[in-house]
């Protein structure tokens, strides 16, 4: 994604480069300042710019966060990529499908310039015209289901692939998982829209709601939190079009669980989320009812209700424990964060410390959950040395790549401020921590 633009290439990359030099000036930074922040040379923004140049992956996230853009400039990248990459395959969706309409081509190339090859973002120009004609040539090889546009083998595919999502989305940064999903939801978009014979219709919704609620999580981790809403109003409707009752229940939760971090939100609203999923998981044991009590749990406790959120985790750990086996899409060790969050919040550090060095043994170090917990251990110690508890919440931030600080882990470092006295707020490293954390809930 570093080529020189030609006449055929798409408008998008031109795009972007206003964008960026929109935000550069936003912040009342020179090319050469904004190339000092970054470590890119100066002359390469400004070909950036031009739209001359497709700036990297890497770039792009540094952009992003550098100039505070809560994920505006990595959409507009997501945009040209899939604009780009569109114009290379038009010729093989042809090849694919000689017998398509011109009614089907022309919906096939839109859902495309839409979100299709975000991957070009995440995999690199070159690869994804490769990697979409090879997705292409797979689907139109398998036979359809009489009467329905797909296969069963596709629908298959696209629960598979929200499994993968869900893993990566503990340790990849969050655009590079954006970009697989969108390029998968794009291939199911033109399927949901088309008459389906009913049980292929909710199969299809069934996938697609599990890929947008990633979608939803995602956006909101790259703090643009108008799409997050978007992605989670297509969650409840996809959910719905499913029949699949525990699914709305376990994406419901999920859904709370993301907005207790947003400061532009009511908690007492987001309790309402966690309770509705709730009430659709039922009383029987399931992976759904767990996340939904865990999502109730996490919000009780930032609500300061310390004793009916300890209630409700110890419910959820009693339902966890009457599983056969771990779900998959559940994190087998998510009841240590749980508990490392409810117990720091309700200043509990005995069991918090516990469940933080249980977890220290069963998280890879790239685990989204091992820097949240060290952000809770950094909590603790804040409200007897708040000068080094903010320094510490500072250098974990700090140590992660710029792609992977993410809103959650932003809102997530704000309870060191939360936790540290009133007449702390003073102190050097406090302040900073205030500045990096501004606009997101303790979490």
């Amino acid at each position: 994604m570093t080529g020189q633009l030609t006449s055929k290439t798409s408008a998008g990359w031109p795009e972007f480069g206003s964008a960026l030099r929109a935000w550069r000036e936003r912040r009342e930074l020179s090319l050469r300042g904004l190339a000092e922040k970054i470590r890119w040379d100066y002359s390469l923004i400004a070909r950036w710019e031009q739209g001359k140049n497709r700036p990297s992956f890497e770039a792009i996230t540094l952009l992003d966060s550098e100039l505070g853009a809560g994920g505006e400039l990595t959409a507009q990248a997501l945009r040209a990529a899939m604009a780009e990459t569109d114009r290379l395959r038009r010729g093989t969706v042809e090849a694919v499908d000689a017998k398509a309409s011109t009614r089907d081509r022309d919906e096939d190339m839109e859902r495309r310039r839409l979100m299709r090859d975000a991957a070009a973002v995440a995999v690199g120009g070159a690869v994804a015209p490769v990697l979409a004609t090879l997705t292409d040539a797979w689907q139109a090889s398998d036979p359809r289901i009489s009467g329905a546009s797909v296969s069963q083998e596709m629908i298959d595919d696209w629960e598979d692939a929200a499994d993968l999502h869900a893993r990566r989305a503990y340790v990849d940064p969050p655009a590079v998982v954006l970009a697989g999903l969108a390029a998968d939801f794009a291939d199911m978009a033109p399927h949901l829209s088309r008459a389906q014979p009913e049980p292929v219709q909710r199969d299809l919704a069934h996938a697609a709601a599990r890929h947008a609620s990633l979608i939803a999580g995602k956006w909101f981790d790259l703090g643009n939190r108008r799409e997050a809403r978007r992605w989670w109003g297509k969650t409840r409707t996809l959910s719905e079009r499913s029949g699949d009752t525990l699914l709305a229940a376990w994406l419901t939760g999920r859904e709370a669980a993301y907005r207790r971090t947003d400061l532009s939100e009511d908690l007492s609203d987001v309790l309402l989320v966690a309770q509705r999923a709730r009430r659709l998981a039922g009383d029987r044991p399931s992976a759904p009812l767990v996340i939904a009590l865990s999502a109730e749990a996490q919000t009780l406790a930032m609500l300061g209700h310390h004793v009916e959120a300890i209630t409700a985790l110890r419910r959820a750990e009693d339902v966890f424990d009457q599983l056969p086996s771990t779900p998959v899409g559940l994190d087998p060790h998510w009841m240590y964060f749980d508990r490392s969050l409810i117990y720091t919040l309700a200043d509990d550090a005995q069991r918090a410390t516990e469940a933080q060095s249980a977890a220290e043994e069963l998280y890879s170090s790239g685990h989204h959950g091992t820097v949240t917990m060290a952000l809770h251990s950094a909590a603790l110690h804040a409200r007897t040395d708040p000068e080094q508890g903010a320094r510490q919440a500072l250098r974990l931030v700090e140590e992660l790549p710029v792609a992977r600080r993410d809103a959650r882990i932003s809102a997530t470092a704000r309870i060191v401020l939360d936790a540290a006295p009133e007449k702390a707020r003073a102190l050097p490293a406090v302040r900073e921590l205030r500045a990096l954390t501004t606009g997101y809930r303790s979490a």
